[in-house]
């Protein structure tokens, strides 16, 4: 097989500056961003599974994936070549808004739409680039696919209180307090369930089981705390991993490089990943 590698354009509000990862080093373990992640297939065949359902992107078309949808990496069997950037949900939040007063629904997980693939391609171009030019060819591309993609959310009334059950209870839990080592037995037998139940009910929710979901959002988080500035165990302790080798181990699999990527990116004056 091909070695298959994508471009990342990844940053909080902004993206920052370009990393090619290998995606075998994580294609086939499900997880999750906490941002949206959109993907510009440059050329060859993806193919990724979204909420256990399985997708398939080509040359021309756009891999559109929302925050905390559980997917894989793709996988391909020849040569394969993509450009992805992860949106900050509040800066996504900012180009919706201004198009649909109440949020909109993008289509997704494909779309197919050659135009705006190479408008995304041109965004995502490795190379020398400045800041706020990158800034405003991603902005116009994003615009661009919410406009020609996106569906407008009517404002309807909140949900009432004291609809929450034990599984949003603990997933709040845990995002809360990533370090949290939450009482699955406690939690069900509060609720009079199962143990086994209360995992399963959760995965069908969410996507994965509590602790994947747990161990995911730590790595989310401790890559937040890395482009801060935090030295990597630091990061690990903070977050609840045992130490900063079980940390890399996780964030390769996530993110398909080790922090140290983003260690070295850091210290040279860039923001990567």
């Amino acid at each position: 097989m091909a070695v298959s590698q994508h471009i990342w354009h990844c940053g909080a509000g902004l993206p920052g500056d370009v990393l090619i990862a290998d995606l075998r080093a994580y294609r086939y373990a499900p997880h999750f961003h906490d941002a949206w992640s959109i993907g510009a297939i440059e050329h060859g065949r993806c193919d990724f599974t979204v909420q256990g359902v399985a997708h398939a992107a080509s040359a021309g078309e756009l891999v559109v994936i929302a925050p905390g949808q559980v997917h894989t990496g793709g996988t391909a069997a020849g040569a394969l070549a993509y450009r992805m950037v992860y949106i900050d949900p509040a800066w996504f939040r900012d180009h919706e808004r201004t198009l649909h007063a109440h949020g909109a629904r993008l289509a997704g997980p494909v779309i197919a739409d050659a135009a705006l693939c190479a408008q995304w391609l041109d965004a995502l171009a490795p190379g020398e680039i400045a800041p706020a030019e990158r800034s405003a060819r991603i902005s116009a591309a994003l615009f661009g696919t919410l406009a020609a993609h996106g569906e407008a959310v009517e404002g309807g009334a909140a949900p009432a209180a004291g609809l929450a059950d034990v599984c949003a209870l603990l997933r709040e839990r845990m995002a809360a307090d990533p370090a949290c080592a939450p009482d699955l037995d406690a939690l069900a037998q509060a609720q009079n369930r199962h143990r086994t139940t209360l995992v399963k009910q959760f995965a069908r929710r969410y996507g994965l089981p509590p602790q994947a979901w747990l161990r995911n959002w730590r790595v989310a988080r401790a890559r937040v705390l890395l482009r801060g500035g935090l030295p990597l165990a630091d990061a690990a302790q903070a977050v609840g991993f045992a130490d900063q080798a079980h940390l890399t181990r996780v964030f390769k699999q996530v993110y398909g490089s080790p922090p140290g990527v983003l260690l070295k990116a850091g210290a040279g004056g860039s923001h990567t990943l």
